[in-house]
């Protein structure tokens, strides 16, 4: 009924929920009714009867979100009052202080898989022994390792053949590095790098062709030459081969940047399988997987409540592993992982420097890319759907425990995150982009291996080409890949 006139009103909430279609309380039917506060008690009458939820009709997927914070004494409007401010502002305030306490000071303190036959390999074995070794369990756990090795045998057959047109067939062209060649043609004809490989200006950019078309050029104008030997001087005042030169200087170190950013995400990739495989206890006593059923109804009602099935309450976590797979892991996984990286650096910057066209290298960095793509490429594909799911749906592996004790802040606490985030110093929360500062890094040094090991310098102080020759045999050593110092072809 309505309140009588004039008499004081509670100030707190009144909630009741009734489960659907329940006549009766029973040990899985209920209410609950909470009573925050009366005009007798200033407040201080609570009654709670707790309640389990028979129908998923209209309700949250837990019974306990249906408790506004718990009921944890903590009353938004109280609090606000208390600090002299709208409601509204004090939620903001709260909002910052859950943002600032679970998103930025919890950074790096979860690491979530990548869905590639890496994180399927790692974990497959691990999942057949906490599941007592099931024979369907050992096949994936071979397949997973075959997908793996797949994954290796097509990254490298495809890095070592780029690298091999690169180093080895435009030896046998007579292609010379392109280093700077006509690099700001627009400061020839007196700029650094305004010779070209014919030994001529460039001049301005209508003298500079792709390698190919340039080498064209070149063979018309010494077939008429041959041809017509008394014509020799009429024939190169008219006849004019070009250069061949880069079009665009900087598109090449922007590409680049783009290559590396995908370079990195695989390395960032590694360095997680590595914290991974240090932090687990190493140890066979704990399993990787469990049946778990929440304990606030029967199995029966929760999945009526959540319309889900068996499969919902098999949960994947990671768990001890013993030091014999950690070692094999390293050996069989890490490690090719890391060489595959200094491969694919190696050979995509040198495969992008040696791209002349503003097009092709847009192209190129874009196919670069693919090929460390693949190994979510073959899990997608060939993977078997139960792996999928294992992998989907395992939870995050915490380097730390402080995301747990950050989710359970009041509100109250949160505010005072606010209030301590304000008195930090600017280089307290100077955030250190540390993942674009790794790419520049990672960006120049490429680049500076690839000057060191196939250009020299100018007299006008530019990059040119280092001398050429033909290899003696078309024979490409594959450590040239990894090893700096290793000549690729003899």
């Amino acid at each position: 009924p309505p309140w009588p006139l004039g008499a004081p009103r509670a100030q707190g909430r009144v909630r009741a929920d009734r489960a659907v279609g329940a006549t009766r309380p029973t040990a899985s039917m209920g209410c609950r009714l909470s009573l925050c506060g009366g005009p007798e008690d200033g407040g201080a009458v609570r009654f709670d009867m707790d309640y389990s939820p028979v129908s998923a009709l209209g309700y949250p997927k837990e019974p306990n979100s249906l408790l506004d914070d718990r009921f944890d004494d903590e009353d938004l409007d109280d609090l606000a009052s208390q600090r002299g401010m709208p409601p509204e502002k004090y939620s903001a305030l709260v909002a910052a202080g859950k943002v600032v306490s679970l998103l930025i000071r919890q950074e790096g303190m979860e690491i979530n898989l990548n869905r590639s036959v890496y994180d399927s390999a790692i974990i497959l074995p691990q999942i057949c022994r906490s599941g007592g070794n099931p024979r369907s369990f050992v096949h994936l756990s071979i397949l997973g390792f075959a997908f793996l090795f797949l994954n290796f045998a097509l990254q490298v057959v495809v890095l070592y053949m780029i690298d091999y047109e690169e180093q080895m067939m435009q030896d046998y062209s007579g292609q010379m590095k392109l280093c700077d060649f006509g690099a700001n043609v627009e400061t020839c004809p007196g700029g650094a790098n305004c010779i070209g490989p014919s030994g001529t200006n460039y001049q301005n950019a209508g003298r500079m062709y792709s390698f190919q078309v340039w080498q064209t050029r070149t063979f018309i104008r010494d077939m008429l030459l041959s041809l017509f030997p008394n014509k020799a001087e009429e024939i190169m005042s008219n006849v004019d081969p070009g250069e061949y030169g880069v079009e665009n200087y900087w598109v090449r170190f922007v590409c680049i940047f783009v290559f590396m950013m995908t370079v990195l995400s695989d390395i960032t990739s590694t360095v997680d399988l590595m914290t991974i495989l240090w932090h687990v206890p190493s140890s066979t006593s704990e399993n990787w997987m469990e049946f778990h059923v929440p304990d606030w109804a029967d199995k029966a009602i929760v999945k009526e409540f959540k319309d889900c099935s068996d499969i919902e309450f098999v949960k994947f976590k990671f768990a001890g592993m013993s030091r014999v797979w950690k070692l094999i892991n390293c050996i069989l996984i890490v490690i090719p992982k890391l060489l595959i990286f200094r491969m694919a650096a190696s050979c995509g910057v040198f495969f992008l420097m040696e791209t002349a066209g503003i097009q092709d290298v847009i192209v190129n960095v874009t196919a670069l890319s693919f090929i460390l793509n693949l190994d979510e490429m073959i899990f997608s594909l060939f993977s078997h759907k139960a792996v999928q799911h294992i992998i989907e749906h395992m939870e995050p592996f915490k380097t730390r425990p402080g995301v747990q004790e950050a989710e359970n802040h009041s509100m109250k606490r949160s505010v005072e995150e606010v209030e301590r985030d304000k008195r930090r110093t600017c280089f307290e929360c100077v955030f250190l982009p540390w993942r674009s500062v790794a790419v520049v890094l990672l960006s120049a040094v490429f680049i500076a291996e690839y000057y060191w090991k196939n250009c020299k310098r100018n007299a006008r102080g530019g990059w040119v080409s280092i001398d050429g020759h033909t290899p003696l045999r078309p024979a490409y050593n594959a450590w040239a890949l990894i090893l700096p110092w290793v000549e690729g072809a003899e």
